[in-house]
């Protein structure tokens, strides 16, 4: 009995010395940031801050712009949350969004897009990963976003509403493209594509742009943006030139067919774009198209204001209305993510990015997660609930996980989940203008 009790407490010793090294490491792999050592200055009274909040930090405050500030906000729920703000009256800043490798597939570091466009002279303030997306899979689509994005007046992707992980679901809950109008009006839609193509004396629905195109999704309009080929297999697809480049919310172009494959995978032209059809709906359309059919293509987004967009960009479910969270979530929180299984995600607690605004500022946030002793992340319902207590009046939720990044003033801010910087499909940015 004795030696087994001591074989007992041997165990109990084991296992609180685990869970103490665990405690430590998470507390000085937080620490290793750059940001908790240098510049970091506590301004819990300067300001009004919810009772939730058990500190904030002024993080790199010698180097903010005009209109531009950087924090860190400590949740008394346990997670650590970095904001980069911008005021919205602010003539020297703007928002605008970036595309990882200036096309669709592929990924890349918001370290590296930074770069890139400083190499172009355009000067970064901050930046948060965005849109949903897959990072590969085995038709070589080495990451490609879900989401819309439009970037200055060009419509690059837009995808159909979809009750799935991150997609839009095609509810309010599903109104998550954040867009930005030539006069500074913030917008927040769940944004609908309004195209066809009329050719051979009909009229062919177009439902996403720079997608997958499957049984869900049978007419795909694929543009020199999304890469060199459609990665499709066996569509029919239809090249379409002579037409007018590049694709915008509001557009009309005429076109002559002079490519048809029945196999996918096309080349797409740098001056042309792919029409890609599921077989089940080709069967309507292969007898009509030839080589040399001419036809028009029309799109016209909606609401209405979205076919002037200059710079827009789309997460998956949204988490504040007008100050208030979204009513689909506090549902889905009471039930622990039971009221929508697809979203289940959501409702645990993983790193998280979101994209908010108010009347006065613009927010960029990234929280932290899965990093013991420093910071557990947020479950969605946390994050709408505490977004409305620092007075954002409408926010969406961005990819999370891994990927949840803030970079902000030439370095990564807060501290990635798996200790590096994971590469992302699109960038929500605040820069200043030139």
């Amino acid at each position: 009995m004795r030696e087994n009790r001591l074989d007992f407490i041997r165990l109990i010793t084991v296992c609180a010395l685990i869970l103490l090294f665990t405690l430590v490491i998470g507390a000085l792999r937080a620490r290793e940031n750059s940001f908790f050592r240098i510049g970091a200055g506590n301004s819990k009274n300067r300001d009004a801050l919810p009772d939730t909040v058990k500190r904030r930090d002024e993080l790199q405050s010698k180097r903010w712009h005009k209109g531009f500030r950087l924090f860190r906000y400590w949740w008394e729920g346990g997670a650590a949350v970095y904001v980069a703000e911008m005021d919205r009256t602010a003539k020297n800043l703007q928002f605008r969004v970036e595309l990882a490798n200036n096309q669709i597939l592929g990924r890349e570091t918001i370290t590296g897009a930074t770069r890139r466009l400083m190499e172009k002279d355009v000067l970064p303030l901050a930046g948060v990963n965005g849109s949903f997306g897959i990072r590969e899979d085995n038709r070589g689509r080495g990451g490609m976003m879900f989401n819309l994005h439009i970037q200055n007046g060009e419509l690059v992707s837009i995808s159909t509403p979809l009750d799935r992980w991150g997609y839009s679901p095609p509810s309010p809950w599903g109104e998550t493209s954040f867009g930005v109008t030539p006069d500074g009006e913030f917008l927040l839609d769940r944004v609908k594509l309004n195209g066809e193509l009329k050719i051979a004396g009909g009229t062919l629905p177009i439902n996403a742009v720079n997608q997958i195109c499957d049984s869900v999704c049978p007419a795909v309009i694929y543009t020199p943006r999304f890469g060199r080929r459609t990665l499709t297999r066996r569509c029919y697809e239809f090249t379409l030139r002579q037409i007018e480049l590049p694709l915008t919310g509001k557009y009309t172009s005429r076109c002559v067919v002079t490519a048809v494959n029945p196999r996918g995978n096309s080349i797409i032209p740098p001056d042309g774009i792919v029409l890609a059809i599921e077989p089940g709906l080709a069967r309507d359309w292969t007898d009509k198209i030839t080589k040399s059919t001419a036809g028009t293509l029309e799109i016209a987004l909606t609401p209405k204001k979205w076919q002037h967009v200059q710079q827009g960009i789309g997460g998956n479910l949204r988490l504040v209305r007008d100050g208030k969270v979204e009513p689909e979530l506090i549902e889905f929180g009471e039930s622990r993510g039971g009221s929508s299984y697809r979203h289940r995600n959501g409702a645990s607690r993983h790193p998280r990015s979101a994209l908010g605004f108010n009347d006065e500022k613009l927010f960029l946030i990234a929280i932290d997660g899965r990093q013991p002793g420093y910071s557990m992340g947020m479950t969605l319902y946390h994050m709408g609930t505490f977004f409305s207590e620092l007075g954002i009046k409408h926010a969406i939720n961005f990819d999370g996980g891994s990927s949840s990044t803030l970079w902000a003033l030439g370095r990564v801010a807060n501290s990635p989940a798996h200790g590096y910087e994971r590469r992302i499909f699109n960038v929500a940015m605040i820069r200043a203008k030139k």
